[in-house]
């Protein structure tokens, strides 16, 4: 009895030490599962991070593609401008030549036109044969008067219409000069009046 007693503990001794290595066993192998799935879940962080960085890379690579565009049509737009100013300050120069060889056609035309409405200077020494030849030589000079006297009128309405064209374009270049350097006006909307000037 002794003796089975003994043997029964020592299976039961043995049958604890095999328990106790299994659920050892047991638990080591669930220590390298949790290990296993936090090496999984590390590679998922590190791609979401990698792809967040390449979706940054691709915003600014488009950022970069953007303004580089824009750089280049304000650089357009600036060429274009520059040749427009360089237009307009071309034709103004020739609106004012143009101005000053109305002036001075007109003032050689009124200048003419007073010394031949002038009396001749021989009139006073002229014989008339008779009153009738006076009268008749008289009508002839208010004739020619009156028809200088016409044509110094139509002359200067139309140097004062062509004076206020002149004018009226150098104004409009004017303002339009002063909108665009007080930023009222936009270089594209300049452009596009400018244009449209152009095709009037």
């Amino acid at each position: 009895m002794d003796a089975l007693t003994e043997k029964q503990v020592k299976e039961q001794l043995n049958e604890i030490k095999q328990s106790s290595s299994e659920d050892k066993q047991s638990d080591e192998l669930d220590l390298n599962n949790v290990e296993y799935i936090g090496d999984i879940n590390g590679e998922s962080e590190a791609q979401k991070s990698l792809k967040h960085i390449q979706e940054i890379f691709q915003k600014t690579e488009a950022m970069k593609l953007e303004a580089k565009e824009k750089g280049q049509e304000l650089e357009d737009q600036f060429k274009v401008l520059k040749e427009r100013l360089n237009s307009s300050s071309e034709y103004l120069i020739r609106i004012k030549k143009n101005i000053e060889n109305i002036k001075f056609s007109y003032q050689r035309n009124v200048i003419e036109l007073q010394k031949k409405s002038e009396p001749p200077a021989d009139m006073a020494n002229h014989k008339f044969e008779n009153r009738e030849d006076m009268e008749k030589y008289i009508e002839d000079v208010r004739q020619k008067m009156d028809d200088l006297q016409n044509r110094m009128t139509m002359q200067k309405e139309k140097q004062q219409h062509v004076t206020e064209s002149y004018e009226e374009a150098f104004n409009n270049v004017v303002n339009a000069l002063q909108k665009l350097d007080t930023g009222e006006c936009s270089s594209v909307k300049f452009l596009g009046d400018a244009q449209s000037e152009g095709d009037k």
